[in-house]
């Protein structure tokens, strides 16, 4: 399914270290449900992004929020944040290329992807993903020409969606 699983981590000091530019830090209240938001991005300095080169963000990851409230959000990396970097909270799956990126961030997102990650939370008390639970996530995986078409309707729907919103 993937290449590459894994999240960041919060640079020594928190806040305090972001700057009003550099590489884009995404945290977790910057996924939302198959979309970036990105009105409060914050930014790293280089020093910060070559300590955390494995994390670096390429187009088309998948974003998967694993602790808190918000476990299960998932979006695309698009242009604005490709070269920055995460947090402790966000997973980074790069798929391999049987599997189309959005085709896995809506399969995240819906009542199937949902029950899944609800079902690693069972019994406990604190919300939270770990890699080998995002690895075992089953999913059935058409042809990339089926995922590509499945992918495209649903962002027409996201988009229409968004469209009705902004009218209303």
């Amino acid at each position: 399914m993937a290449i590459k699983v894994g999240s960041g981590v919060t640079p020594r000091g928190g806040e305090s270290v972001y700057k009003m530019d550099g590489h884009s830090f995404v945290r977790s209240q910057n996924v939302g449900l198959g979309h970036l938001i990105l009105d409060d991005i914050a930014f790293i300095d280089e020093e910060t992004h070559l300590r955390q080169k494995s994390t670096e963000l390429k187009l088309e990851d998948v974003l998967l929020n694993i602790t808190g409230a918000s476990i299960g959000r998932s979006a695309l990396v698009n242009e604005q944040v490709v070269g920055g970097n995460v947090n402790q909270h966000v997973c980074i799956i790069r798929t391999k290329e049987n599997l189309i990126s959005s085709f896995l961030c809506n399969f995240l997102l819906s009542n199937y992807g949902q029950r899944q990650i609800d079902s690693f939370q069972a019994g406990g008390n604190r919300q939270g993903l770990n890699f080998e639970q995002i690895k075992s996530i089953k999913i059935a995986i058409p042809s990339t020409k089926e995922q590509t078409k499945v992918a495209k309707l649903l962002q027409l729907i996201e988009e229409r969606i968004a469209t009705q919103s902004k009218i209303i």
